[in-house]
């Protein structure tokens, strides 16, 4: 990676800049009324309908259309095809056992073989309890981050304290979590996107793979101060991500690779679960680099500010470190 190599802890304000832009955009796109995020039936209730047929004479297109024709054309259900056409999942608002007949006996008019293979139906107070535990799981997960990365870099040098890891590594996962929130509600509008329980599965997976990066590069720059203070951190922060840049870009890729096939050949109904997590790990591997250490070392250039330098320390001279002190 070396012929690709420019100084990205200097050139921060880059990063800073084009992230404060998207977090700008994804805050815009969760606020406005005419985005927002479009909920699905885990979280405010509804009917899932899992319809099959034999003469493959429906569509995606057609179902949503006399879906509409039957309740209104303000209620856009999610219709997603699988098994090659023979199989469809309709979620929708709440549906009566009624309702259902009704839906079943129009379609019935275009396709005499369709029939309800399962149905399934979530009201609105479960799914209140849903969201609730959602947010609720969210937030256990970003405190025990926090506190397994204070413990974890609990042997940083005098002087830094070990809570900048975990604080700088959980900035970087809130702003990767508000950018893929930003980009379902944009996407919501032309596609349909919602989030549901495997919306947040895909956040969880992406937090553990981002801040597992996030916690290498960490790694490597703790190794490299060596145990004692140093007031040339942006120099050794920049080696530590460049010795770590190669193993987070084969590992985004190959990841990515797997991921994008499952996205084109997928399963339709899996596109928004394999989309999130895809983003996800695009954005995580962004922030990884150039979020959280340029970030850290800001935090970490303040506590040393604030620290007296009345001990041996290590010198950085032409990418090697040798002891000395600061006088």
């Amino acid at each position: 990676m070396k012929f690709l190599r420019f100084n990205i802890i200097k050139n921060r304000h880059y990063g800073f800049i084009f992230s404060g832009i998207l977090l700008s955009l994804s805050l815009f796109f969760l606020i406005a009324p005419q985005f927002r995020l479009s909920l699905g039936i885990d979280f405010v209730g509804g009917t899932e309908l899992v319809l099959s047929t034999e003469n493959n004479a429906l569509s995606t297109e057609v179902l949503e259309s006399t879906y509409k024709d039957i309740f209104g054309e303000d209620i856009s259900p999610v219709v997603s095809e699988i098994s090659g056409g023979e199989s469809f999942i309709i979620k929708s608002h709440e549906l009566s056992v009624e309702s259902q007949e009704l839906l079943l006996n129009s379609l019935k008019k275009i396709d005499s073989s369709i029939a309800i293979e399962g149905v399934s139906t979530v009201g609105a107070s479960l799914g209140d309890y849903f969201k609730t535990q959602a947010l609720t799981t969210l937030s256990l997960a970003i405190v025990a981050i926090i506190l397994f990365l204070a413990w974890t870099f609990r042997t940083v040098p005098k002087g830094i304290s070990s809570w900048r890891f975990g604080m700088t590594a959980i900035i970087a996962l809130v702003h990767d979590v508000l950018i893929i929130a930003g980009a379902f509600a944009l996407l919501s509008q032309f596609i349909n996107l919602q989030v549901d329980t495997l919306f947040v599965t895909a956040l969880l997976t992406v937090l553990g793979f981002s801040v597992h990066d996030t916690i290498v590069v960490f790694d490597r720059l703790r190794e490299n101060l060596n145990g004692k203070k140093s007031h040339l951190i942006e120099e050794i922060a920049e080696d530590s991500l460049w010795q770590t840049m190669g193993r987070s870009f084969h590992t985004s890729i190959s990841t990515l690779f797997v991921l994008l096939s499952l996205l084109i050949w997928g399963a339709p109904s899996l596109f928004a679960f394999i989309f999130a997590l895809s983003f996800g790990i695009f954005i995580g591997t962004y922030s990884s680099i150039f979020i959280a250490t340029p970030l850290l070392v800001l935090f970490i250039q303040k506590d040393l500010e604030n620290a007296p330098i009345d001990e041996e320390e290590v010198e950085y001279k032409e990418g090697e470190y040798i002891s000395g002190k600061v006088v």
